[in-house]
């Protein structure tokens, strides 16, 4: 397939009450000359008491509360990003991958991108925002017969943290049992690796932006096209609600918290400054908008869907 089309599969219209289970888990749109397309992994669920770790016991319920948020779990989830040039075909993510105990309802990718007409042998460049398990599940497939040309970027502190001798005692204690799985993988990949620095391009309109806090390598990526600049975040900026509205509020998550609300701050900032175009990896479905300032904080404004008659 062209890297610039993303095909849209014909479905049969239902008959009577006989209503599809659920949609095409992909939306696609242009950004100047590139398509852009979402694709969705899935779901997968996290304890309430991981995230706003250090704001005060009554605001931190209120606000939970006030956001229809449940005292014990919430929902996050996974949508990587398919960009799509003249050039390439990139995958930002590889989602949490097929079976995981820990998030049944995830693991959805392969079945997104043949929805959306892409097979995985069509993927020019992976690239790895960071090295957690519900961003890097997807990438095992990398070196099967899946992805079988795709050369796999991530920066490179992330890919010295991850694969050092001494690696699972320099994350924390729950990221660690992943680290031998992804030391194997990244062996396997052998020279289809490529660790790049903040500031790289990694393919033409697509480059590599520092965010450092969720991870010690963390990375960002800016999609420049036609005039226009998207900021895909990673997790650096990991919820619509109180990662724009609190930034300062604290989740177990970041290996560096302290690190992490000085990330998501200067994002913010940089996203309403310059007017960008946002999409977020743990953000509901498509997860596509832009950051608007509110008072003390910021806010998350959804952009609206686009109907494009060429996709």
């Amino acid at each position: 397939m062209a890297a610039a089309g993303l095909a849209r599969p014909e479905h049969a219209a239902a008959a009577g009450s006989d209503l599809p289970a659920e949609a095409p888990g992909f939306y696609s749109f242009r950004l100047g000359e590139f398509r852009i397309a979402p694709v969705c992994d899935g779901v997968f669920h996290l304890p309430m008491n991981s995230i706003a770790t250090n704001a005060e016991p009554a605001a931190r319920k209120a606000y939970f509360d006030a956001h229809y948020m449940t005292a014990d779990i919430f929902q996050l989830q996974a949508n990587p990003l398919l960009v799509g040039s003249a050039e390439k075909l990139v995958l930002i993510d590889t989602g949490v991958g097929p079976a995981q105990d820990w998030a049944p309802t995830a693991g959805r990718l392969a079945k997104s991108l043949q929805d959306a007409g892409v097979a995985p042998a069509d993927i020019d460049v992976i690239v790895l925002t960071h090295c957690h398990g519900d961003h890097v599940g997807g990438l095992e497939a990398a070196v099967s017969e899946g992805f079988s040309k795709a050369e796999v970027v991530l920066s490179e502190t992330e890919l010295d943290l991850w694969n050092s001798p001494d690696a699972a005692s320099k994350v924390p204690d729950w990221a660690a049992p992943g680290v031998p799985a992804l030391q194997k993988t990244f062996a396997a990949l052998g020279d289809r690796l490529r660790p790049v620095k903040g500031g790289s391009e990694i393919v033409t309109g697509v480059m590599a932006l520092d965010t450092p806090g969720h991870t010690p390598g963390h990375m960002s990526v800016l999609v420049a096209s036609g005039g226009v600049t998207m900021l895909v975040t990673g997790d650096a900026l990991a919820n619509i609600h109180f990662a724009f509205d609190h930034p300062d509020w604290q989740m177990i998550w970041d290996h560096d918290r302290e690190l992490g609300v000085k990330t998501r701050k200067s994002l913010l900032d940089r996203a309403t400054h310059d007017r960008l175009l946002v999409t977020g990896y743990h953000y509901p479905f498509p997860g596509v908008g832009h950051v608007v300032k509110e008072g003390d904080g910021f806010r998350w404004l959804p952009a609206e869907w686009v109907w494009d008659r060429e996709t």
